[in-house]
């Protein structure tokens, strides 16, 4: 999904309503109205000017009916710095959570296993790999700071430490999805 195509839903009052079609939401825009003889009334004539982003419902995807009534970019419609780092945000926690769990269950394993036993060297840099891009996500709340990293070689952890610090991300990712 691009963020760099996203714009502000128009806030024009009586003339965008919502469709939902196969689990996405399609936003439809009123050009005009016909005259049915048959029926003797107004019939409403809307065609979709774009797709509302997932992550952050204020937002759309426009298309090109979009570009042709609204022209690209115009002034106020185009995201904000601070809406596109939301959405960054939200995106890579949807893409990193599910590596996330899987290693915290692995390690929970293990750790009742031998909690005092080393993290090898190979587990703990597949680990700091999820851990990194999630503690840069993280970077700017109040407890970021108290996220670490597992250390690999001389500096490596046991499992019992290991775990205790991903039960720390596990608390601050709890934290970040209801914010």
């Amino acid at each position: 999904m691009e963020n760099q195509g996203a714009v502000r839903i128009p806030d024009i009052p009586g003339k965008i309503t919502f469709n939902k079609k196969d689990d996405r939401e399609y936003i439809r825009y009123l050009t005009g109205r016909k005259y049915n003889a048959d029926r003797k009334y107004n019939e409403p004539e809307w065609i979709v000017i774009g797709r509302r982003s997932e992550t952050m419902p204020g937002l759309m995807y426009p298309n090109e009916n979009y570009e042709e009534l609204f022209g690209a970019g115009k002034e106020g419609n185009t995201m904000t710095a601070e809406e596109a780092e939301f959405i960054r945000k939200k995106e890579l926690y949807a893409l990193y959570e599910p590596f996330f769990e899987a290693l915290y269950y692995e390690f929970r394993q293990q750790t009742r296993r031998s909690p005092d036993s080393r993290v090898n060297e190979y587990k703990a840099e597949s680990l700091n790999r999820v851990l990194v891009p999630l503690k840069e996500m993280m970077e700017g709340e109040d407890y970021a700071e108290l996220l670490g990293l597992i250390g690999t070689g001389e500096d490596g952890m046991s499992y019992g430490d290991a775990m205790m610090l991903l039960t720390q991300y596990k608390s601050a990712l709890a934290k970040f999805r209801r914010k």
